[in-house]
């Protein structure tokens, strides 16, 4: 039950944000978006990208998993992986904000 009332709390705080057309503009947008497009390709693309990088994977997302999160991280030349522990899934970014916040402050605190 504490799934079921997280998911409809968040669903109509959704909903007061967002117009149906709006999101299916911007889920399409973010479905095509191609980083490599008129790139050479995301590998050409991402090595270009000298700054630091931080990328969160969450151990339990089947939306993102975390093989894609790896592989982004090995085409920046200066990114790291900060894994997330949670058995929340896609939502563990929402639901483990110690984890998400601690990961954030200390790479922000190494490249000040």
């Amino acid at each position: 039950w504490e799934v079921k009332s997280y998911l409809i709390y968040q669903g109509t705080k959704f909903l007061s944000r967002f117009d149906p057309v709006t999101y299916i503009k911007l889920t399409e947008q973010m479905d095509t978006h191609d980083v490599g497009r008129n790139r050479g390709g995301k590998e050409k693309a991402l090595r270009n990208v000298h700054i630091p990088a931080l990328v969160l994977g969450i151990d339990s997302d089947v939306l993102y998993p975390l093989h894609e999160q790896k592989e982004l991280v090995s085409l920046f030349p200066n990114a790291e992986l900060k894994v997330i522990h949670s058995e929340a899934g896609h939502d563990g970014f929402l639901l483990e904000q110690d984890q998400v916040a601690s990961y954030i402050t200390g790479f922000l605190e190494a490249h000040d």
